[in-house]
């Protein structure tokens, strides 16, 4: 499986659930669509956990100071453009900076968007102390993830503001990874590419199907999610998010490269940056296109997005500068110091540099 290819796909998927014309064309689609969120955190459970180390340290480094840098800037932009006081946005700031919590990213930087890496840092942090824990501690810990996962819908309005690092979304995602990577290297990793991807591209389409007849919500980042109470809602979004993952493990398994792995090798930068991109591609499209048909409106946006967002974020991840000040790998890296020592790093999904090798 060529893991760029997979993030390539995986992000271009949310430059599409991003897209200001999209829901006009796909809404029974994207109601209930969260498989490219959950494609994403399902990638560490690829490979085997890291033991604790400075490694550890260091990766969530690499994937918080991005996020401290733009939920900053976007808190300063909002408190200029916003009637909230300077006192009350700092308050705010300092809020979503330990808890990551989407609603909340909503008022201070208007990108809930950025929930993402809070919730991943969870995440990783969760899968590491599960799988160094024994196997007791370790199927302890799967079963009480598994019960938890069946309420956090019940809780999430009221805990997830003061819960650290998105940790709700983290919770509740970790059984579906568990299951999905388990499904693949069971079943599906030894039947030839396409004969899998024709299996779950079939068993997701009729998943697909039920969701929409039955009018299914499902939002993991803000932890609007179906629970015990519906049981039946909850089964089949966690299928979809599952076997939505599944096929897109098998098109990663065919030989595609060009675009897809270009944004999938640069899919950090992507993230962060491509709703600015989007942004700009809309005003200028609602300001020389009217009486353009949405479909087209959907295409062309797109398409501009994507092609401008790629070689921008593969420009500021290759630069030494944007690469030391954006993006560092360490805090060594950026103040300049070379690394004390190198060991193995723990499986990071969406960086810059990394090669498929390391993944």
């Amino acid at each position: 499986m060529n893991q760029n290819v997979l993030k390539g796909i995986l992000v271009l998927l949310v430059v599409v659930d991003h897209n200001e014309f999209s829901r006009n064309l796909f809404r029974g689609f994207l109601e209930g669509f969260s498989f490219h969120v959950v494609g994403f955190l399902m990638m560490p459970f690829l490979r085997p956990a890291a033991p604790w180390s400075r490694d550890y340290l260091n990766y969530l480094f690499r994937l918080y100071f991005p996020y401290l840098l733009v939920v900053t800037a976007m808190a300063i932009v909002v408190a200029w453009v916003e009637p909230v006081t300077a006192g009350e946005q700092a308050l705010r700031w300092l809020h979503v900076l330990y808890s990551g919590n989407s609603a909340l990213l909503k008022q201070v930087t208007d990108m809930a968007l950025l929930w993402f890496l809070p919730a991943f840092i969870s995440l990783v942090t969760l899968r590491m102390a599960i799988e160094n824990s024994g196997r007791t501690g370790k199927a302890i810990a799967i079963v009480l993830l598994c019960v938890a996962h069946l309420f956090v819908g019940t809780v999430s309005r009221e805990f997830a503001p003061y819960l650290p690092l998105g940790l709700l979304p983290a919770v509740y995602v970790v059984p579906l990874a568990y299951l999905g990577v388990l499904l693949q290297r069971r079943i599906f990793e030894r039947i030839a590419p396409l004969a899998a991807l024709l299996v779950t591209g079939t068993i997701y389409v009729a998943v697909k199907h039920a969701q929409i007849r039955a009018g299914l919500y499902n939002e993991i980042g803000f932890g609007m999610v179906a629970d015990y109470r519906a049981p039946g809602a909850l089964l089949i979004n966690d299928l979809e998010a599952v076997t939505g993952v599944l096929m897109l493990f098998q098109l990663a398994r065919f030989r595609l490269e060009g675009l897809l792995a270009l944004a999938g090798k640069y899919s950090l930068q992507v993230y962060l940056f491509h709703a600015f991109v989007a942004l700009g591609v809309y005003k200028v499209l609602l300001r020389f296109t009217a009486g353009w048909p949405v479909a087209a409106l959907f295409t062309v946006s797109l398409l501009a997005t994507v092609l401008l967002t790629v070689p921008l974020a593969r420009f500021l991840a290759e630069q030494p500068l944007t690469r030391r000040f954006l993006f560092p790998r360490s805090p060594a890296d950026l103040f300049g110091r070379p690394p004390a020592g190198r060991s193995r790093a723990p499986v990071i999904p969406s960086t810059a540099t990394q090669s498929d090798a390391r993944q």
